[in-house]
């Protein structure tokens, strides 16, 4: 009889240690929601002061990045199932960390021009938008055409599109910061006469500060001149190839448009 008792308390002892080291089962027969495997993580590298491309907001107590180009970088992370994380740096240091593998993809309305071809390949141009020139409130009668910016102080965004143009402005005196915000505050103080930006971003300030108003000035560019496309890092096809599918569908929803509109009421709030 003791050893009924013994045996049939170790066969108890042993079904319950299994027990407890069992995979866990889900009342439907499968594995465990902890059994899954994780998404993996794609990270855009931005820079987050050009409303309403990407720019600052608080939402709900919280700051948070948004912008037109942050929903176009969700749209590309979930067709690749994985996880975005964003990173903020200064627009001149964005090719710099893609280059060194810091982020995997850039999107910060820039520009395909031939010299960051050099260094790093662009997918299909998701964005067309003119040149603006921002100057303060009063004086806007004073500039007409890109003459009239001939030997003046002009402020850019370093490493942009603009401060190439800027470049060829007979005379000009250039003032080249990192942050647009930089750029208006001296605008705002005088110390440079004009501010050339994408059109979006000048409109954006033009409707928001009573100091400052964008020009009659047109400044021609071709399509290629005036677009902003997507960065990867040179020879990676594969990533390259998916962002353009991506684009691809959401240019053909109209998404991009809607996505447009909405960051544009997004500042307005």
């Amino acid at each position: 009889m003791k050893k009924m008792v013994t045996a049939l308390a170790v066969i108890l002892l042993t079904a319950s240690l299994s027990a407890c080291g069992a995979d866990p089962k889900n009342e439907n027969g499968g594995a465990a929601a902890g059994d899954d495997t994780p998404k993996k993580k794609i990270v855009l590298g931005t820079s987050a002061d050009y409303a309403p491309y990407e720019f600052h907001k608080t939402i709900d107590g919280k700051d948070q990045i948004v912008g037109f180009d942050i929903e176009i970088a969700k749209e590309i992370a979930k067709d690749m199932n994985a996880e975005l994380e964003i990173q903020d740096m200064d627009f001149d240091g964005l090719l710099l960390a893609l280059n060194a593998d810091k982020v995997d993809f850039v999107i910060s309305g820039m520009t395909p021009t031939d010299e960051r071809k050099k260094a790093v390949d662009f997918t299909d141009i998701y964005y067309l938008a003119g040149q603006g020139v921002l100057v303060k409130a009063g004086e806007e009668g004073n500039y007409s055409s890109l003459d009239d910016l001939k030997g003046k102080k002009i402020g850019v965004q370093k490493g942009s599109i603009q401060e190439g143009i800027a470049q060829e402005i007979e005379g000009a005196k250039l003032t080249s910061l990192a942050k647009i915000p930089e750029l208006v505050l001296e605008l705002n103080s005088g110390r440079v006469d004009a501010l050339i930006l994408e059109k979006p971003v000048a409109e954006q300030y033009d409707s928001k500060q009573e100091e400052v108003v964008m020009t009659g000035i047109t400044i021609e560019q071709s399509e290629e001149e005036a677009g902003s496309a997507i960065a990867v890092k040179k020879g990676n096809q594969e990533l390259l190839d998916s962002i353009n599918t991506t684009l691809e569908r959401l240019k053909a929803n109209g998404d991009i448009d809607r996505f447009v509109i909405e960051a544009n009421e997004l500042v307005g709030e």
